[in-house]
């Protein structure tokens, strides 16, 4: 081999171009760095702006809570849903220790728990998107709990941010 041909910068043939690139794209899907078509996320977003502050991947018939102190008992209340689809999620049932001072519930089956808290069950109400106003640590200390995760949400936005839930694809 003379000194010109060592200089010479190496062709890669098509075959080895598509081993890489197949490669590449199993080391992406290996990391969670690609997602698949059609993928569906459970969205925490500021409302006013769209501005997405989490996402997390999800799947119909995944199931996540959004819990808070209530503001006047001090009590936890939890929000129950399911994901539907894009766009699509189900209130399914609250929830509460809280004793419901003024809020007048319409919907749902009230029942007692044998831990002392109560149940609206039984809503099954179908919503676009969940909104809220982010409440401070002292006060709702919100969290979102999805895929064995509890997620506290101050971590993520400010007190006082309006903020939507939603379901939306890749």
């Amino acid at each position: 081999m003379t000194d010109r041909e060592a200089r010479k910068p190496r062709q890669v043939d098509g075959r080895r171009r598509i081993f890489c690139g197949a490669a590449l794209a199993l080391l992406l899907l290996a990391n969670g760095c690609a997602t698949r078509p059609g993928q569906l996320f459970l969205e925490v977003a500021e409302c006013d702006s769209g501005r997405v502050v989490l996402r997390c991947e999800t799947q119909p018939q995944a199931e996540f809570t959004v819990r808070f102190l209530h503001s006047y008992d001090r009590a936890f209340f939890a929000e129950h849903y399911r994901v539907l689809a894009a766009g699509r999620i189900l209130l399914t049932h609250m929830t509460f220790k809280s004793s419901l001072n003024g809020q007048g519930f319409a919907m749902g089956t009230y029942r007692a728990r044998p831990d002392g808290s109560s149940e609206l069950a039984d809503i099954d109400q179908e919503l676009e998107k969940v909104f809220f106003r982010l409440g401070s640590p002292d006060l709702a200390n919100h969290t979102l709990t999805t895929g064995g995760r509890t997620l506290r949400l101050l971590d993520y936005a400010q007190a006082g941010d309006l903020l939507c839930i939603r379901v939306r694809t890749q």
